[in-house]
């Protein structure tokens, strides 16, 4: 890519751009993994009413985070 040698703003972009892509994407595999452990558990204890796939347990506990993470403060 000889044009972005000549071009230091746009290359720099370009890799904060990989960069960026690249924590999306573990995140995400990251996430995956950890529904599974959820998955598991709401079908045991909840399994003779309603069963969960991945994905629905994926979104249970990215909601679970949001509305009970953890809440910082500056003081």
């Amino acid at each position: 890519m000889g044009f972005m040698d000549n071009v230091p703003m746009l290359k720099k972009m370009v890799d904060i751009g990989y960069a960026m892509m690249f924590v999306i994407i573990i995140s995400a595999v990251v996430g995956l993994v950890l529904a599974f452990p959820v998955m598991w558990l709401w079908n045991f204890i909840f399994g003779q009413f309603l069963k969960i796939d991945v994905l629905q347990a994926w979104a249970l506990n990215l909601l679970v985070g949001i509305l009970f993470g953890q809440r910082t403060s500056s003081k």
